[in-house]
C-alpha cells in the first residue's frame, strides 16, 4: 500500500506542477496587463479571452468543425503513407537511396511556399489543406517508424528464421511490435504539427477555419478573439495529443508501469507469439 500511495502521490505532483505553473503565469499576466493598462488590441488580459471565448463561441465553434477536419483528415492521410514509405524505405534497398533523399529534400522547402502552388492545382477547397496538413505531419511520423522497424536486434530475426517464420510473420510478430514505441512516438509528434499545419494552410486560400478567422481577426485588432481561437486549438491539439497517448497505453501495457513485459507476453498464447511453422 505504501508505494500504491507513493506513485499516486508522485502522479498528483506531475499533474499539478503544470497547473500550479499555468495558473501562476495567467495570475501575472491579468495583473501586468491591468497595472500597465496595456490596450486590449496590443495584449487583452486572460479574463477578456475568456470572456471572448464565449462571446463568440458560435463563430468559434463553427471555424473549429473545419480545422478538425482538416487535421484528422490530414493526419490519417500521413499514417496511411508515412507507414507505406516506411515499410517500402525498411524492406527495399532501391528504393531507399532513391526516394529516401527526396523526401529529406521536400522538407526543405517552406510549407507556406508550397500552400499556393496547391491552391492553384487544386482550388479553393479542402484539398490543398489536407495535402499540407499531411506534408507537415508525415516526415517524423515516418523517420520514427523507419527507426523503430531498423532498430531490431538481428538475433531477434535470426531465431524467427530458424523458426521457419515468413517475412510476414516476422513483420506482424516482431519487426511492428518492437517498433512500437518508435511509432506512438511519431504518432504523438505528428498530432501537434497536424493542428499546426491545418492552421498554416488556412492562412493561404481557404474562406473557413479557425486560421482564416485569426488572419481576419487580425487584420480587424480583434486580438482578444486571435487569442481565443488559439486557446481553442491549443486544447484541440492538447485532447488529440492524449488521446494518441492513451492508445499507447492500452496498446503498451508494460510500457507504463502497469505490467512487465514478461508478464505480459507469458500471459499471451502461443499462437500469438510463435510462428505456425514452428509448432
Amino acid at each position: 500500500m505504501a508505494g500504491r500511495d507513493r506513485r499516486r502521490f508522485s502522479k498528483a505532483k506531475d499533474i499539478a506542477a503544470p497547473l500550479v505553473l499555468m495558473f501562476a503565469i495567467l495570475l501575472s499576466w491579468e495583473i501586468l496587463v491591468r497595472l500597465l493598462e496595456v490596450p486590449k488590441f496590443v495584449l487583452p488580459a486572460p479574463s477578456e479571452i475568456v470572456a471572448e471565448m464565449f462571446g463568440s463561441w458560435a463563430i468559434i465553434f463553427g471555424q473549429l468543425r473545419v480545422t478538425l477536419f482538416e487535421i484528422l483528415t490530414g493526419y490519417f492521410l500521413a499514417v496511411v503513407v508515412g507507414f507505406l514509405l516506411s515499410i517500402l524505405i525498411v524492406y527495399s534497398n532501391s528504393f531507399r537511396r532513391g526516394v529516401l533523399p527526396l523526401i529529406v529534400a521536400s522538407q526543405t522547402i517552406p510549407v507556406i511556399a508550397i500552400a499556393p502552388v496547391l491552391v492553384i492545382w487544386f482550388g479553393y477547397n479542402y484539398v490543398p489543406r489536407i495535402l499540407i496538413t499531411a506534408l507537415v505531419a508525415f516526415f517524423p511520423l515516418t523517420v520514427s517508424i523507419v527507426t523503430g522497424l531498423q532498430s531490431l536486434d538481428k538475433d531477434f530475426i535470426n531465431f524467427f528464421r530458424s523458426l521457419n517464420a515468413s517475412p510476414l510473420q516476422l513483420f506482424l510478430k516482431l519487426r511492428f511490435p518492437a517498433a512500437l514505441p518508435n511509432i506512438f512516438a511519431g504518432l504523438k509528434v505528428a498530432t501537434t504539427l497536424a493542428v499546426v499545419g491545418a492552421t498554416i494552410s488556412e492562412w493561404v486560400g481557404a474562406s473557413a477555419g479557425l486560421g482564416y478567422l485569426m488572419a481576419q481577426d487580425t487584420q480587424q485588432l480583434n486580438t482578444a478573439r486571435v487569442f481565443a481561437a488559439l486557446v481553442v486549438l491549443v486544447l484541440c491539439g492538447m485532447g488529440f495529443f492524449g488521446i494518441v497517448g492513451l492508445v499507447e497505453r492500452l496498446a503498451m501495457p508494460w510500457a507504463h508501469g502497469r505490467m512487465s513485459a514478461v508478464r505480459y507476453f507469458s500471459q499471451r498464447p502461443a499462437a500469438e507469439i510463435v510462428p505456425k511453422a514452428a509448432r
